[in-house]
């Protein structure tokens, strides 16, 4: 039997060992758009979404990208300590990293929309729009100059 310690650590070991495929989200460069692609595939902990966030900002400057699409789908809810860290701390580095627009497919749940709005409303460095479809979302990022 697996006590969900067990099970977080080995969730854990699998996103630090592979951004792309693993069981939280999956990471990846879009050559088309071009962009960073976040696609979250549950429920993520304040940790994890930190963690995704900071390989995000390394990933950013190692593709010289300006462009991140996300879906979002599967955040219920962005903890108000996250909320603040995205808009004072992560933000602004992105930017500075070269970060100019991001799209995204917005949350089922409303308080993860409603978060989602606030971090969007409250941060003025980065473009955001949401959107109701992710391919939406891609086509409009793809069409803006960065």
């Amino acid at each position: 039997m697996t006590h969900s310690g067990d099970a977080g650590q080995s969730e854990a070991s699998e996103l630090l060992a592979n951004l792309r495929d693993n069981p939280v989200c999956s990471v990846q460069f879009d050559a088309e758009v071009p962009c960073l692609t976040v696609i979250w595939k549950r429920p993520a902990t304040s940790a994890q979404l930190r963690f995704v966030s900071e390989r995000l900002l390394e990933l950013i400057r190692q593709h010289k990208v300006s462009k991140v699409l996300g879906d979002d789908t599967a955040l219920p809810l962005i903890e108000d300590d996250d909320q603040t860290w995205f808009v004072e701390d992560w933000f602004p580095r992105a930017a500075a990293a070269g970060l100019k627009v991001a799209a995204n497919k917005s949350p089922e749940a409303y308080f993860g929309r409603l978060a989602v709005e606030r971090i969007k409303d409250s941060q003025g460095l980065v473009t955001i729009r949401s959107f109701e479809q992710f391919e939406q979302a891609r086509r409009w990022l793809k069409g803006v100059r960065a």
